[in-house]
C-alpha cells in the first residue's frame, strides 16, 4: 500500500472516530445529566409527599412528622414566600455536589417544612456512567474498524485508478477508469468517468496532431522535391550554395516529420536479422565522417563484449546516428560510443541534457533557449525506433558532466516494445535536436 493511500484510508479512519467520540461524549453527558434530573426529581417528589403528609398528621392529631418543623428560620426565604396562601405547598433544592431539598406548606397560621439530604451522583449515577463508557468504548472501536474498512476500500480503487493512470501517462495501452474503479455511481465512479472524459479528448488530440503531421508533411513531400531538384540546377553562386543548402534542410525535415508519423502510426515493425552490433556503430561513424556531419576524430568508438545480436540494423543505424548527431550539436567534445554487448552508450562532455527533457522525455519541436536552429525531433525519432526494436533509451546526466545516451537492446526481438524513455538526474540543462 502506497504511502498516500495510506495517509487517505488513516485520515479517513481518524475522522470517523473523532466523529464517533464526539457524540458518544454528547450521548453520554445528556444521560449522565438526564439521571442526575431524575434523582433530584424524585427526590423533590417525596419531599412532596413527606410534607403533605406531616400537615395531615398534624391536622388531625396535632402533631409533628416526618421530622417536620415549625416556622423553621433556616428556611429559604423564597420557598417560605411561596407558600403565603393557607394550604399552599412547594419544594426547593438548593447545594451542589449534596443537595438539600426543602418542602414547605401553609397550615393554618403556620409554616411546616421538612429538610432532607442527598447526593444525586450516587452509586447508581456511577453505574449508569460505567456502563456509558463501555458501551462508548464498543461503539468507536467499532466505528473505527468500520471507517478502516470503508475507507481501504475507497484507497483501494483510488490506488488503482491511480496506476492505470500513470501507466497510460507512461505509454501502457488506454484503459477506463470506470473499469477498473467499477460501475459504482459515487464520487470516484464520477471521478473515473471525468478522467476518462478527458483522456479521451486528448486522445483525439493526439490523434489529430499525428494525422496533422503526417498530412503536412507527405503534402509538403512533392513541393519540396521539385525546390530540392531545382535549386540543384542553379548556377555555382554563393546565393545558390544558401539555396540548395536550405532546400536540403527542408527536406530533410520532411522526411523526418514523414517518419515520426510512421512512428506514431504504430504500425512499424523491426525486421531481424543477426548482425555485428559493433560493425553497426563503426558503421554509423564512418559514413558519418564520409559525408561530412562528423568531423574527422570528434567521436570515439570503443566496442566491447559479445557485439553478435538480433535486431533490426537499419532501425539501430537510425537510433545511434541519431544519438551521435545529438550530441555533436548540442554538447561538446571528446563525443563517446561504447558498444558492451546488447548495450551502446553515447556520451559527451557539453552542458548536459535539459531539465524538462529528462523530465518529460524527446517530444517534437522542442528547443532549448539558447538554441532556436534545430527542430527537436531527432531524439523523438530515436525513442520511436527503439520503441519498434523493444529497447529502451535512457537518457541522463551523469556525474561526471556531459550528457549519456544509453540504448539496451532486448535479449530476443519477439520481446514487447517499451514505450519508455527514463531520465536521471537534471543536473544540466539542454535539449535534443
Amino acid at each position: 500500500m502506497s504511502r498516500r493511500a495510506r495517509g487517505l484510508r488513516g485520515r479517513i479512519a481518524t475522522a470517523v472516530i473523532l466523529v464517533a467520540l464526539a457524540a458518544v461524549a454528547a450521548l453520554g453527558v445528556a444521560v449522565h445529566l438526564l439521571v442526575l434530573r431524575e434523582q433530584v426529581d424524585t427526590a423533590r417528589r417525596t419531599a412532596a409527599d413527606r410534607i403533605s403528609a406531616a400537615v395531615d398528621v398534624r391536622t388531625a392529631t396535632g402533631l409533628l412528622a416526618f421530622d417536620a418543623r415549625v416556622d423553621d428560620p433556616a428556611v429559604p426565604a423564597e420557598l417560605r414566600d411561596a407558600v403565603r396562601a393557607d394550604g399552599a405547598r412547594a419544594t426547593l433544592v438548593t447545594g451542589g455536589a449534596v443537595r438539600t431539598v426543602w418542602a414547605a406548606a401553609r397550615d393554618g397560621e403556620v409554616v411546616l417544612s421538612t429538610r432532607t439530604r442527598f447526593v444525586p451522583a450516587d452509586g447508581t449515577v456511577a453505574q449508569v456512567d460505567r456502563a456509558l463508557l463501555l458501551a462508548g468504548a464498543v461503539v468507536v472501536l467499532v466505528a473505527g474498524l468500520v471507517g478502516w474498512v470503508t475507507a481501504g476500500r475507497l484507497a483501494q480503487r483510488l490506488r488503482r485508478a491511480a496506476d492505470t493512470a500513470r501507466g497510460v501517462a507512461s505509454g501502457d495501452d488506454p484503459t477506463s477508469l470506470r473499469r477498473v474503479v467499477g460501475e459504482r455511481h459515487d464520487e470516484v465512479g464520477a471521478l473515473a468517468d471525468a478522467v476518462d472524459a478527458m483522456a479521451a479528448r486528448l486522445a483525439d488530440r493526439v490523434r489529430a496532431e499525428q494525422r496533422f503531421t503526417a498530412d503536412v508533411a507527405h503534402d509538403l513531400r512533392t513541393p519540396v522535391t521539385g525546390l530540392l531538384t531545382a535549386a540543384e540546377l542553379l548556377e555555382p553562386s554563393r546565393a545558390a550554395d544558401l539555396v540548395r543548402d536550405r532546400a536540403r534542410a527542408l527536406a530533410a525535415l520532411v522526411e523526418e516529420l514523414l517518419e515520426v508519423a510512421r512512428l506514431d502510426g504504430g504500425r512499424e515493425r523491426a525486421l531481424a536479422e543477426q548482425v555485428d552490433l559493433g560493425e553497426v556503430v563503426h558503421r554509423v561513424v564512418r559514413r558519418g565522417v564520409a559525408s561530412g556531419e562528423i568531423p574527422e576524430g570528434a567521436v570515439t568508438v570503443r566496442t566491447q563484449g559479445g557485439a553478435g545480436v538480433v535486431t533490426d540494423p537499419r532501425r539501430v543505424d537510425r537510433v545511434v546516428s541519431n544519438l551521435v548527431r545529438n550530441a555533436l550539436r548540442h554538447g561538446a567534445p571528446p563525443v563517446e560510443v561504447v558498444q558492451d554487448g546488447r548495450v551502446v552508450e553515447v556520451r559527451d562532455h557539453g552542458p548536459g541534457f535539459e531539465a524538462s527533457l529528462l523530465r518529460e522525455g524527446p517530444q517534437r519541436l522542442r528547443h532549448s533557449r539558447t538554441d532556436r536552429d534545430g527542430h527537436g525531433l531527432g531524439l523523438v525519432i530515436a525513442t520511436g525506433q527503439a520503441r519498434v526494436l523493444g529497447a529502451t533509451l535512457a537518457l541522463d546526466n551523469p556525474s561526471g558532466g556531459g550528457a549519456l545516451a544509453r540504448l539496451r537492446l532486448p535479449e530476443r526481438p519477439s520481446d514487447p516494445p517499451h514505450d519508455e524513455v527514463t531520465a536521471g538526474s537534471p543536473d544540466r540543462e539542454r535539449t535534443g535536436a
